[in-house]
């Protein structure tokens, strides 16, 4: 084939004009399927309001930015670009929305550099179905509705693969394209601090590109020196703010030690003693190097500590070494259910993310073709440079470290062009068209086997993900309700119970919400699961059962249920005995009740006095039950000396409508008549 082989025989069926509206079609349909697809993650997933685990640490990043914060206390802990980048949307006043908007934005522009690129490379009509494969798949798709980097780092690499690619089709190459394309890989390292290593090999890249000479060289500077300069914030940022030379980020280290080890399966273990929480991480990875040490270490020491232990462990097990990276290499292959954040076959399943089937392509369906696409480009691998390196740097980073979707994700790109490539010039590969339809084939036949071997299984992740699904749909609907939509919160917390059936928060705030909303009934019996559901372990168990008690209480009040609120009750005072608030509804309901059945004055006079004991005695409301109390087992002058001085202290304090009542309950003393009233009302908290 001649140097432009792919690209001259693709001419005569696709003209320049029939391109751009080719794209101008692919990007408007895709707008629309986004649209549709961010319309229901706002509407049903509570991520969208309520970001969690790194997307929460990234959003607080941003929010101290915004404030004028734009150091942190330690060196960086994960890649700077995006944190800083949404720091500077929400110091321009925008929510979580607007960083949605601005990503479909990025996705748009994606996918138009897609279709350009590989239109370069192998020609219009590959060009315009590598845009279209990358409209279908589902991990970018998604990706524009998280407080993720990833949206960023597939514009990034694929701005680095066009400035590339144009440094590889012209015969001549410019300073200011080197240093422009040493700039991209730059930004692209602080998108994605694994690129780091793209620098080097570009620069050999280069040299063999501009020649030996002293030009050549010259170049290559130029290139690298770009590149430094750009990340160069980020070191002196590290160098300033702790002292050490740390180029981008200091963790990866635990990062690495998190793929490799006795326990690693090829994705994200947990280390033992060390936090999956992003903000305890390096905490605990602090505390077992002073433990393995027995002095406090930098942060390039705890970095190295954990190096050596993955260092340690692939040298003293070589076997199990090379089966685990083949493992991670076929997760990289085959992978499509498992993600360590947010899967969105969990997200289908529990319906909050059934329209990410508008992208559909599934991304090992498309490494199949990819890797035909591969073959062809790997018989000129200087020329095709940008894409095999590109895509083998997220095959080492997974390999090496853990597999993760996003961490293949900046290989999809290339993968995108190379599968239209293979697609487009079936006839033309220079290959047996077995060996490709084969390869084409063969992410159906890895998916069976999946299948029956349980690889790819997401019976774990599903109780991880089900459990802080239900924690997320929780907090939005307080939120909703904090606004005043009570509709969207009940929602809300039936969707919390949905994921999460035995939620105990779920069941007591929907419970509350019942009861606000007039429907006690209703509430009842959420609120018995709520009490039921809570373990015993629960730190703050007994303030969370006694908040439940009391939107029990409510609840059976409101369904004149007078015998379950006394029971209730009882089962606050028995996890809070000195809360005076409840020994004084208590008694007032024992004393005072419509229904006999419930009264009990002995018992209402006990609690009564043991309120009147945790209470000051400036308050006419405790002489008032007391007196209520005594009423009921026949006290009547006790009864009337309490109200009296009750009556005496409510008009001091000028509370003329509990001075009516007093009055009137006085009158009924002195008549010899029990008082017959409706229950106290309690607090909600």
């Amino acid at each position: 084939m001649s140097r432009n082989s792919y690209t001259d025989g693709d001419v005569t069926k696709l003209t320049t004009k029939g391109f751009w509206l080719g794209l101008f079609v692919i990007c408007v349909v895709a707008l629309g399927l986004r649209l549709a697809i961010l319309q229901e993650f706002l509407q049903e997933n509570p991520i969208a309001e309520e970001p969690w685990i790194d997307s929460q640490v990234y959003w607080d990043m941003a929010g101290r930015m915004a404030e004028g914060h734009w150091t942190n206390e330690t060196p960086f802990l994960s890649a700077p670009l995006y944190p800083y980048f949404l720091g500077v949307v929400r110091r321009l006043d925008g929510g979580l929305r607007s960083v949605y908007s601005v990503q479909l934005a990025l996705h748009l522009l994606t996918v138009a550099l897609i279709a350009w690129t590989a239109s370069l490379r192998f020609g219009r009509l590959a060009g315009l179905l590598a845009a279209g494969l990358f409209v279908a798949l589902t991990e970018p798709a998604v990706s524009s509705t998280r407080i993720l980097g990833n949206t960023l780092q597939l514009l990034l690499v694929t701005l680095v693969w066009w400035r590339w690619s144009v440094l590889a089709e012209r015969e001549k190459v410019g300073w200011a394209d080197v240093g422009a394309c040493g700039a991209l890989l730059g930004l692209f390292a602080l998108s994605y601090p694994a690129a780091i290593m793209l620098g080097p090999l570009f620069g050999l890249w280069l040299w063999w590109k501009c020649g030996w000479r002293a030009a050549g060289l010259g170049r290559v500077g130029v290139a690298i020196a770009a590149m430094a300069v750009v990340i160069a914030p980020a070191t002196l940022h590290n160098l300033v703010v702790f002292g050490e030379l740390i180029p981008i980020t200091g963790h990866a280290g635990v990062t690495l030690r998190q793929g490799n080890g006795p326990e690693a399966q090829g994705v994200y273990s947990v280390v033992p003693g060390i936090s999956a929480t992003r903000g305890a991480m390096h905490a605990d990875a602090a505390a077992a190097f002073a433990k393995a040490h027995g002095r406090e270490g930098s942060w390039r020491e705890i970095d190295w500590h954990f190096r050596r232990q993955v260092l340690s462990f692939w040298t003293e097990n070589p076997g199990r070494t090379c089966a685990l990276f083949a493992r991670k290499a076929y997760w990289f292959l085959s992978g499509y259910r498992y993600d360590d954040i947010a899967p969105p076959v969990l997200e289908r399943e529990f319906g909050v993310g059934e329209r990410a089937l508008l992208a559909p392509l599934a991304t090992p369906w498309l490494l199949g073709a990819a890797l035909a696409g591969l073959l062809v480009v790997l018989r000129r691998p200087l020329r095709f440079a940008p894409e095999w390196l590109l895509l083998a740097m997220s095959l080492v980073v997974v390999v090496l470290f853990f597999y993760s979707p996003r961490y293949r994700l900046p290989a999809l790109p290339v993968c995108c062009a190379l599968a239209a490539l293979a697609l487009t010039q079936l006839r033309r590969l220079g290959y047996p068209r077995v060996i490709a339809v084969g390869l084409v084939a063969a992410p159906l036949v890895l998916y069976f086997v999946n299948l029956q071997t349980g690889f790819d299984n997401l019976e774990q992740r599903r109780q991880e993900y089900s459990a802080i699904l239900s924690t997320s749909q929780t907090r939005v609907g307080d939120m909703r309700w904090q606004a005043g939509d009570v509709v969207a919160a009940e929602r809300r917390y039936r969707a919390a119970l949905a994921a999460v059936s035995n939620s105990a928060p779920a069941h007591r705030r929907l419970g509350a919400l019942l009861v606000q909303l007039g429907r006690p009934q209703e509430a009842i019996p959420e609120l018995l699961e709520a009490i039921k559901a809570y373990p015993t372990s629960f730190p703050g168990y007994s303030s969370a059962v006694a908040r439940t008690c009391r939107h029990l209480y409510a609840a059976c009040v409101g369904a004149r249920q007078y015998a379950a609120a006394v029971y209730a009750l009882r089962q606050a005072l028995g996890l809070q005995p000195d809360e005076a608030e409840f020994h004084l509804a208590l008694a007032w309901l024992l004393a005072t009740c419509p229904d006999e059945r419930a009264r009990d004055g002995a018992k209402a006079v006990e609690h009564a006095v043991k309120a009147q004991q945790l209470t000051a005695l400036n308050r006419p409301e405790v002489l008032d039950v007391l007196a209520a109390a005594y009423a009921e087992v026949g006290r009547f002058e006790e009864a009337q000396v309490q109200v009296t001085s009750a009556l005496t202290m409510a008009r001091r304090q000028n509370d003329a409508k509990l001075a009516e009542e007093l009055e009137q309950r006085l009158a009924q003393y002195r008549a010899g008549q029990p008082c017959r009233a409706a229950p106290r009302t309690l607090a909600s908290e």
